[in-house]
């Protein structure tokens, strides 16, 4: 043990996952440190020798029992004299190995600092190392080399620093911008990162600033080392300005571990309070009632946290001892308490101007506290502080049944129930309040009613009285526990023993009376439910019947147009064959004796009356893909003025100048996305069959626009108009008019352009009168797009 003189110390750094160690800190009358390892610390210890005795506070131990101890357990306090020859090592490596007492020296940039623990990260990774034995100061941006053995294990792995070297500057790392959520969940290992949240508490300790931040679902603690106070007499005061601030954080990530061992959550480490590392992206008050104002209705919308905190007012209905309570306003109720807050007892000074007063019944309160939605949908503000503006009487308590609570929303609402009591349990919870409680039953409903109070004392009723509890009615499932719900009672005097019900309203003559009428309302709903399923079958054959005419009249009409269809193709196909054969034949037979012009005239009858043909097919082919859903619409921008010209002089030219076609398109109409060749499927046929059945040498209007969003065209004729009988079933495949007389046509047409339409997201609707034309009105949802550049 050479090294050791009158005076030494070393602070015991403690490892989350087992192995705790204890640092001698080099001092000019020590050689050597010498590195300690002790089992079962919970706390930062610090060690000192002087003379002959060790104080390991809180124990006091002989120094010679020490040194006896340190000589013949080497293993258990880990005394290491010359150290072995450390190896070079990478942080990524280190954490690879996942191994404790492994010496080690490693290179990198500190990203942050606390009294215990420098933080440093390479290209590999971040690790923490403990600074009990080093000596010198170091801040954010010094590239240093590190010499010690490494400690702990998993994501409490760390690195206990025997020397430390700078070597010079560098950047910080650029953090990862990751949710605190996923950063809770994950495998955090000391590396940079940055978060969003809101501030909800705030501390200082020695030279430490604290943060309480709330990030989503997620809470954790932000620490930095703050520059100690200019007078040595004053205590570094706590940034009461960041309350409730939103702010962006880029720090250094530690996993915390519950003395369990088990993963929970992460603390920040910040670099300085400067930004980047700490940046207000909206401002805080020290002065937490300005916060903005909500009801409870209001709150109760919310889904999930918001981080704010929001300010209520409104009357105390229930108050315990253990700091939670309801109150309610004009609109709603809800429950709030001072839980999740930094506490007191966790090892830094507890904020002395949270406003937490005691309350009762009737106080006007102004409340701030942090929304969040239970289970059940109500509203419970947690992280609350609190102040009294006044005092009015309490609401009153409504008689309410069991059955009235579990049907009716009341939670929070202030109630009178009388019960049996089945049972008193008296318990301490785990902050040391005692818990009454009164396990309660009205009618077949088990209910609960508590009192809770710093102190244990007399419950006025006993089992098998009947009660009367007056209080307010908590149903969150998650604080109820086994009743069906909960009555909350201020003090022992809401609770009153009263008589018995008479035995004419007891639970067993009901149980009776309710046996005999349900067993007379079950034979009275048998011969009603014969009686309704007798009449069911029966309907239900008189449906089977209307439904089999129905499929009879369907499958006449298919014939029919079966009929039809193969009669009009018959015609249609006849008339080109005979045209074609016609031709065929004269060029036969005059071969080598006709001019070249009656020649050419020949073949180009022949090419007409094929194409006719396969136009027909191609309609009836592209009525097949339409029905199987295969018809595609694929648009791109159309000068919609210049298509609607194309297609009035194709369709003047394909019938011969029958009928002029008046064509107005809008001005400054935009180029729109459209597919154009579902569009001339739809423009062609409603335009081609206006120019047929309109008499010779009457004009046919042809508008187009774009109104609303939507590329409308709109096809008038002046031909005979459509049947009333036929209109609805104009767009059915094969149909035709009754009184198209000896007009060619498929009964393709209309149906082919309804398809193409509904394809391209639109629509046709049909006016006419008969004997006065028709109007075909074309909608197609669509969007403009810039005109392309000459």
């Amino acid at each position: 043990m050479r090294g050791f003189t009158e005076t030494a110390e070393c602070a015991l750094n403690l490892e989350n996952r087992g192995e705790r160690a204890a640092h001698l800190m080099e001092s000019p009358r020590v050689e050597k440190p010498a590195l300690f390892y002790f089992g079962g610390m919970t706390q930062q210890i610090v060690l000192s020798v002087s003379g002959a005795d060790v104080n390991l506070a809180p124990m006091r131990f002989p120094f010679s029992a020490v040194l006896l101890a340190c000589l013949l357990c080497p293993p258990f306090c880990g005394i290491r004299g010359q150290a072995a020859e450390p190896q070079r090592l990478t942080v990524g490596q280190i954490l690879k190995r996942n191994q404790s007492n492994i010496p080690v020296r490693v290179s990198g940039v500190v990203t942050a600092a606390d009294p215990v623990r420098i933080f440093i990260q390479d290209e590999t990774g971040g690790i923490g190392i403990f600074r009990a034995a080093l000596r010198g100061q170091v801040e954010a941006g010094d590239l240093v080399e590190v010499s010690g053995a490494t400690t702990g294990s998993g994501a409490g792995l760390g690195i206990s620093g025997q020397s430390l070297v700078k070597t010079g500057k560098a950047e910080l790392p650029k953090p990862q911008a990751i949710s605190a959520e996923r950063l809770e969940a994950s495998d955090a290992r000391h590396q940079r990162v940055r978060i969003a949240g809101t501030v909800h508490e705030v501390a200082a300790s020695g030279e430490v600033q604290i943060l309480q931040v709330q990030s989503g679902n997620a809470s954790f603690m932000v620490m930095w080392q703050a520059s100690p106070p200019e007078q040595p007499d004053r205590v570094l005061a706590p940034r009461l300005d960041l309350l409730d601030a939103d702010v962006e954080l880029e720090g250094v990530a530690m996993p915390q571990f519950s003395p369990a061992g088990l993963r929970s959550g992460f603390r920040l480490f910040l670099a300085s309070s400067e930004p980047p590392h700490l940046k207000v992206l909206r401002a805080g008050s020290s002065d937490v009632f300005t916060r903005p104002l909500r009801t409870m209705a209001s709150l109760k919308g919310l889904e999930a946290h918001d981080n704010q905190r929001w300010l209520v007012r409104g009357v105390v209905t229930y108050w315990s001892d253990a700091g939670w309570f309801h109150l309610q306003d004009g609109t709603g109720t809800g429950r709030g308490n001072n839980a999740h807050f930094l506490l007191k007892g966790i090892g830094w000074p507890y904020r002395t101007g949270r406003s937490e007063p005691n309350l009762k019944p009737g106080d006007e309160i102004e409340l701030v506290g942090m929304p969040v939605i239970t289970a059940g949908g109500h509203v419970s503000l947690s992280r609350c502080e609190w102040r009294v503006t006044g005092h009015v009487e309490p609401p009153p308590f409504a008689p309410a049944s069991a059955e009235q609570i579990l049907q009716a929303d009341m939670e929070g609402a202030s109630v009178s129930i009388t019960g049996r009591v089945v049972d008193v349990e008296i318990t301490t919870d785990y902050q040391g309040f005692a818990v009454h409680t009164l396990w309660m039953e009205s009618g077949e409903t088990g209910f609960a009613a508590m009192v809770q109070k710093r102190r244990q004392g007399e419950v006025p009723v006993q089992p098998g009285q009947y009660a009367r509890v007056e209080g307010v009615v908590t149903t969150s499932p998650g604080v109820i526990g086994k009743a069906a719900f909960r009555i909350n009672v201020n003090d022992f005097p809401a609770i009153r023993a009263v008589p018995p019900p008479p035995f004419w309203q007891t639970v067993n003559l009901m149980r009776w009376l309710g046996a005999a009428g349900g067993v007379i309302g079950l034979f009275f709903i048998w011969i009603l439910m014969l009686r309704r399923q007798v009449a069911a079958q029966t309907a239900q054959l008189r449906d089977n019947a209307r439904r089999l005419e129905d499929q009879l009249e369907q499958e006449r009409e298919l014939s029919e147009a079966r009929s039809r269809f193969v009669f009009t193709v018959s015609h249609e196909f006849r008339n080109p064959l005979a045209a074609i054969m016609s031709c065929s034949d004269v060029l036969q037979r005059l071969n080598g004796r006709m001019s070249q012009e009656e020649h050419a005239h020949q073949i180009t009858g022949i090419q007409q009356n094929v194409r006719r043909m396969a136009d027909m097919m191609e309609e009836v082919l592209l009525l097949g893909r339409a029905e199987s859903g295969r018809l595609p619409c694929e648009t791109r921008p159309l000068d919609l003025a210049a298509f609607c010209r194309k297609l009035a002089d194709q369709i003047l030219s394909a019938s011969a100048g029958r009928c002029p076609v008046d064509l107005t398109v809008a001005p400054g109409l935009p180029p729109l996305m459209l597919d154009a060749g579902l569009l001339q499927h739809i423009a062609g046929n409603l335009l081609g069959n206006a120019v047929k059945y309109s008499p010779a040498g009457m004009s046919v209007e042809f508008r187009a626009d774009y109104q609303n969003g939507a590329c409308v065209l709109t096809i008038r004729d002046r031909g005979p108009g459509i049947p009333t009988l036929d209109r609805p079933r104009i767009f059915e495949p094969f149909h035709r008019g009754s009184n198209v007389d000896t007009t060619a046509g498929t009964g393709l047409g209309l149906a082919i352009a309804e398809r193409c339409a509904r394809a391209h997201g639109g629509g046709i609707t049909c006016e006419s009168d008969s004997g006065e034309g028709t109007t075909f009105t074309v909608r197609i949802p669509c969007e403009t797009c810039a005109p392309t550049p000459p």
